[in-house]
């Protein structure tokens, strides 16, 4: 299944890691227990539709396709496959920002 396939529902967001291991210049790598608060970036890859305010306005999403965003690897709990691939859902708000 391709990740256009996959649709997130309301204010999440579906990311591909562009970061997933770290190591120091001698090739060793180093444990994710030691950055978890290490910042990485990924590539939004699909959005929700937004969530709802509390008037029934829709609150449109800050983030699109195509996006290189930040955020904090500790965040990265919610990981999922899709075919071969491996991606990360956040909820929008868990991600720090855009890298433009």
């Amino acid at each position: 299944m391709e990740s256009g396939k996959f649709k997130p529902l309301g204010d999440r967001v579906l990311v591909r890691a562009t970061q997933t291991e770290t190591k120091t210049k001698g090739g060793i790598i180093i444990a994710d227990s030691i950055t978890m608060n290490q910042k990485v970036y990924g590539e939004v890859v699909s959005v929700g539709t937004g969530i709802f305010s509390q008037s029934g306005e829709r609150i449109p999403m800050t983030v699109s396709v195509g996006d290189t965003v930040m955020y904090e690897k500790s965040q990265a709990v919610n990981k999922i496959e899709i075919g071969d691939e491996e991606f990360v859902l956040f909820n929008e708000h868990q991600l720090i920002g855009i890298v433009k």
